[in-house]
């Protein structure tokens, strides 16, 4: 029988299924760039249906309603828009977007985000890891010399492990820390392998620099560690091992037959005033004081005591995904040895980087690196003494056995010191090592198609040790006691920063941005003992027996942050960025405890104008502007405090004494920074970069002058400023580009002018080797202050000094020269800091061929070189060995004569401080050369690999300069006992001969 209502009830199911069925499904999916990173802020929408529109999200993902089959149009700024078919029973697609230009598409870190290189407001530079590994070292400012604008490195001690010294755009301050501040990851701080690196963005102007605050006075380096690329897992192989040898530079040290007829000039019949001067050469005294026999004996120290020495550098790496995981592991041994003999270093690093996805949109990072390094240091004496001592003295005995010398030997040791610095070595031991971890942690949870939470955190511990041991054995001032000193500080400490991040689309518009808070500190804990009175063989400190001394401190510095950032796009075109940063730092006293820094910056992308858009001369123009304030609290903890002193007793208590006046007032030095600068692609081939910058440090941190009254010399304040006026350019180019050849060309040169300003008064401070720097209003940082040298007096032959003449209002009025070194003028002569500096490097490929060439060159420094007071010393130290005399010098013999150098007979305070020994430090070096080679595809797939490159390498190949000395690489870096720019006897820099091998599978 025919139901009518169970066929009313079949068809309303019926048409129940049909609507749910045009209801459709959701597709998810991801938008990535290029190289599979991926892309938030794209639009997808159904073609023909903008109300359905949706945004990737801040990973990437998105997910969009669709009914059967659909085609989508995927859009965003800087992109070309994508239209993608959807058949009707896909769920999941990979939408990769294709830059309008892939210059400006170019992903570039920029602090805690990362933006498209065509948006970018701010001075930035980047070089990847391809650029990096041309230098063999454990150091990264040594592989960044010469590839940055503006970027000073100075490689200034040649030791194994040495660290580079670097300075970005000048130095903007007289005590405070001026070293970039190194950020890892996105996370301030942190270490790493140079193995593991992939690229390093150096952040110059405050529009990039302002977003890092109180630490960012020096500039900022972002190294980005690998992580995983592509879905299948790749393997990477490498090793490089080859030797180095001391580079001694244009300082040559005499020989045994050249040091005997150089003192001859000593014996002389010379005194000055005498009426009955021979000038001539007694040589039976000469011969009585210098026999023939000494030339029996031809010791050439430094190749004694330096020799080549090996260097390998192994590392290996893993990284592949997974359907929810990415991951990246790498190990390296670096093992240095010293030229010097027993020195030495190694270095094992272990990192692992993971990215686990939970979800679609949620996703958690992982990072842990671990690094142990050992090595043994060396005695600067003994390096003083390879330097100074004489060949005519042999360091072995008959059984080749160091031998002991002192005050006391019957045999005749020439040296003027007594000391043989094998015997040293063999009787010493200055062992070191160190064990570092970092683990970072990240969390990405997306709020909002246009907003999420992102937190980056990282927990880090370091453990030190250091010794310096002599055995009682050795000979000078321990022999007998032997000394021993160990040190050992522990710190460790957490960085925790939390961000909201947004990224919204609207119109022709952009915008996206950061707001949060960032989290600080540590503890550091440090301790010492040495002693004296060892047994012969113990180096333990519970044996120690007398001269017993304790030393230790223990701080915990700590930084709350407030920052917050802001960008802003229309059309493709016209960019502004602002950033705005609030730091509080125990540093200061409480009133003065929070500072803020904020920047702002604008970018205009000329070459997307209609004018511009189809030109086929210009492929990229865009004009940048930032001005912003960074700040620094970088000069040790507790400056504002007054201080006591525990280090004495009274009535056999604990005493205090004063030791710090109270600075209540002391607060932040800032620096504001002001850049304009372009970028400009031509032809396709050739891209520039120009940057013009004026920074000035206020409020310079100071220990100013008190009046005797107060009972200090000097008081922390904030006083005075330093200005820094650059011009930076830099070129790339392809010269030439065929199917088997091409030749590329990178350039960079920087200036910098350097200037004082609103100084409390003049100062003038009197470093290592007495050498003296002036402080004063519109003079410059480092400046050499000191009489000029006048050369010889023809008929004394004594050493001449120039004298000014002044008026009431200090202009010079006449100049005179005198002989007397105490009426000489003490008159400003160049500074420390170079003119310009910058690299030249080029690249040639032909087929599976490379050749690579680096060089580095700096201009208008000056050295002062406290060696030569030393080894041309007039005859002043007649036991210590000399220099060959460079060309054109002439010993004053006669009167009458005009002559380079002193008698030795007349040659009072010929050795003091002037400009004698401050020489030119301009240089340029042959950094790199590489030669290398890429076995054929067809017979590395028959290995079962997917890539082989062999190459050999070296580095500082040769230094083109006038400097007279080991080479004119000299620390800028002032300390205790260091002023910069004045070189002493250090241990020396290397040239490396290698064999490189890189094989991937």
């Amino acid at each position: 029988m025919f139901n009518l209502k169970k066929l009313l009830l079949f068809l309303l199911l019926v048409v129940s299924c049909c609507n749910l069925f045009a209801q459709g499904r959701v597709l998810k999916g991801k938008v990535t760039e290029k190289d599979g990173s991926a892309l938030p802020g794209v639009v997808i929408e159904i073609k023909g249906n903008t109300k359905s529109a949706v945004a990737s999200g801040p990973d990437g993902f998105f997910s969009i309603n669709i009914s059967g089959a659909a085609t989508l149009v995927a859009h965003s700024i800087g992109y070309t828009a994508q239209t993608i078919n959807v058949t009707a029973s896909q769920n999941n697609l990979t939408i990769v977007m294709q830059v309008d230009n892939q210059q400006l598409g170019e992903i570039v870190i920029t602090g805690y985000a990362k933006q498209k290189k065509g948006n970018l407001t701010s001075a930035i530079s980047v070089v990847s890891a391809d650029k990096l590994k041309d230098v063999t070292s454990d150091d990264i400012g040594a592989m960044l010399q010469g590839k940055v604008a503006g970027l000073q490195v100075v490689n200034s001690s040649g030791a194994p492990g040495s660290a580079s010294e670097i300075r970005l755009r000048g130095v903007s301050s007289v005590n405070a820390s001026q070293s970039p501040l190194f950020v890892v990851d996105g996370i301030i701080g942190g270490n790493y392998d140079p193995n593991d690196v992939e690229s390093v963005t150096v952040l110059k102007d405050a529009g990039a620099t302002a977003i890092y605050g109180s630490q960012a006075n020096g500039g900022v380096i972002i190294v980005t560690t690998k992580k995983a690329k592509g879905d299948k897992t790749q393997y990477e192989f490498s090793a490089t091992t080859g030797f180095k040898t001391p580079d001694f530079g244009t300082m040559v040290m005499m020989n045994s037959s050249e040091l005997y007829q150089n003192q001859k000039q000593l014996f002389r019949d010379y005194i000055p005033g005498a009426a009955n001067n021979s000038y001539v050469i007694d040589l039976v005294q000469f011969q009585s004081q210098r026999p023939a026999s000494i030339l029996n004996t031809n010791t050439n120290w430094l190749t004694t005591l330096f020799k080549s020495a090996p260097i390998q550098n192994y590392h290996f790496s893993t990284s592949g995904k997974t359907a929810k995981n990415e991951y990246y592991f790498g190990a390296t041994f670096y093992n240095e040895g010293g030229t010097f003999m027993n020195t030495d270093f190694k270095r094992v690093n272990l990192r692992t980087n993971d990215v686990y996805h939970f979800t679609d949109k949620i996703t958690m990072t992982n990072s842990i690196n671990v690094s142990g390094t050992l090595g043994k240091s060396y005695d600067y004496n003994d390096i003083y003494y390879a330097y100074l001592n004489l060949p005519w003295d042999n360091p072995y005995d008959a059984n080749h056995n160091a031998i002991y010398v002192d005050g006391n030997s019957t045999f005749k040791w020439w040296s003027r010191d007594k000391t043989n610095p094998i015997n040293t070595i063999q009787n010493s031991n200055h062992p070191y090592k160190n064990f570092d971890v970092n683990y970072d942690l990240g969390l990405d949870l997306p709020i909002t198609p246009w907003l999420s939470f992102n937190t980056s955190n990282r927990l880090s511990a370091y453990y030190g040790y250091s010794s310096t041991y002599y055995s009682p054995a050795v000979e000078g001032f321990y022999h007998g006691t032997g000394y021993l000193n160990n040190q050992s500080s522990f710190s460790y400490g957490g960085i925790s920063t939390n961000l909201l991040k947004f990224n919204f689309q609207f119109g022709k518009s952009a915008l996206n941005g950061i707001a949060g808070v960032e989290f600080e500190g540590s503890e550091n804990d440090y301790m010492g003992a040495s002693g004296k009175g060892l047994p012969l063989g113990l180096a333990v400190l519970d044996v120690v027996s007398n001269t017993q001394t304790v030393n230790g401190y223990y701080n915990t510095p700590s930084i709350v942050s407030y920052l917050s950032q802001v960008n802003y796009s229309y059309l493709g075109r016209y960019f502004l960025s602002g950033s705005f940063r609030t730091d509080g730092s125990s540093a200061f006293p409480p009133s003065n405890r929070y500072a803020s820094f904020p920047s702002i910056s604008a970018g205009w992308l000329a070459s997307n104008e209609d004018f511009l858009k189809d030109s086929h001369t210009i492929d990229n123009l865009k004009l940048r502007v930032s001005y912003g304030i960074t700040g620094t609290q970088d000069i040790g903890a507790g400056r504002y405090l007054g201080l006591y002193s525990l280090n004495t007793q009274y009535n056999s208590s604990v005493g205090a004494t004063p030791y710090q006046l109270e600075s209540p007032n002391l607060t932040w030095e800032s620096k504001h920074q002001l850049d304009a600068g372009f970028d400009i692609g031509l032809f396709h081939r050739i891209n520039i970069t120009v940057d013009a910058y004026h920074n000035i440090t206020k409020n310079l941190l100071l220990q100013v002058a008190q009046p005797l009254s107060v009972g200090f010399e000097t008081k922390w304040e904030n006083k005075g400023q330093v200005l820094n006026n650059g011009l930076e350019f830099a070129i790339n180019s392809v010269n030439i580009k065929s199917a088997n050849f091409q030749w590329t060309t990178d350039f960079n040169i920087s200036f910098n002018n350097n200037k004082l300003q609103g100084f409390p008064s003049t100062v003038v401070s009197t470093g290592a080797s007495s050498v003296s720097q002036i402080y004063r209003n519109d003079g410059n940082l480092y400046e050499f202050y000191m009489p000029k040298w006048e050369g010889v007096n023809p008929q004394t032959g004594a050493p001449q000094w120039e004298v000014e003449t002044k008026d009431s209002k200090g202009n010079v009025t006449s100049k005179s020269v005198t002989s007397n070194y105490a009426l000489a003028t003490l008159e400003e002569q160049g500074s420390a800091l170079p003119k310009y500096q910058g690299g030249f490097n080029n690249e040639f490929k032909y087929k599976k061929f490379f050749l690579r060439v680096n060089t580095y060159f700096v201009y208008g420094n000056k050295i002062y070189n406290a060696n030569l007071s030393e080894v041309q010393n007039d005859g002043s130290e007649p036991y210590l060995n000399q220099i060959v005399a460079p060309k054109g010098t002439i010993v004053w013999t006669h009167p009458g004569q005009i002559a380079t150098d002193p008698s030795p007979q007349n040659n009072t305070n010929s050795t003091s401080p002037s400009t004698r020994y401050l020489k030119d430090g301009s240089y340029l070096s042959i950094r790199n050369i590489a030669l290398g080679y890429s076995l054929p595809k067809s017979f590395v797939q028959r290995l079962k690999l997917s890539d082989v490159n062999v190459s050999v390498s070296a580095d500082n190949v040769y230094t083109f300069t006038h400097y007279l000395g080991q080479d004119p690489a000299t620390t800028i870096t002032p300390g205790n006992f260091i002023t910069p720019g004045v070189a002493d006897f250090k241990y020396p820099d290397n040239r490396q001969f290698l064999l490189n091998i890189n094989i991937k599978f």
